[in-house]
């Protein structure tokens, strides 16, 4: 089971959305949730490749807590995000996750930034 607590503000004319998504599975879960709001959905520029138009998939490791978040300027509702699918993640799902998880936090050495001099 899969966890959901999510919250809206308006703010001017933009709807910011705030998520916790909660795995209490003892095995990672693939977690698609989409957005409830009636308007476009604005991921933010470091998510992005976990959002396709308003839906978010993302692989959340057991007994683990995931923070999601979005804008839109669609008025705010009482459930802003609903669970579209959860499966347990197979073994390719964790190795994409961790290559990408290497990627995000990798930074290039003092010698591969001023080599060019």
């Amino acid at each position: 089971m899969v966890d959901v607590d999510a919250t809206c503000e308006r703010h001017d004319t933009t709807t910011l959305v705030r998520g916790l998504v909660t795995n209490t599975q003892s095995t990672p879960q693939r977690v698609r949730l989409r957005s409830r709001l009636e308007g476009p959905t604005l991921a933010p520029k470091q998510e992005a490749r976990e959002w396709d138009g308003d839906v978010w998939t993302g692989i959340v490791r057991p007994g683990r807590t995931r923070g999601i978040g979005f804008a839109s300027p669609a008025p705010p509702v009482d459930t802003p995000v609903a669970v579209v699918d959860t499966r347990r993640a197979d073994d390719e799902s964790l190795d994409r996750l961790e290559v990408g998880t290497d990627l995000e936090t990798w930074k290039p050495t003092a010698e591969v930034v001023w080599s060019g001099r």
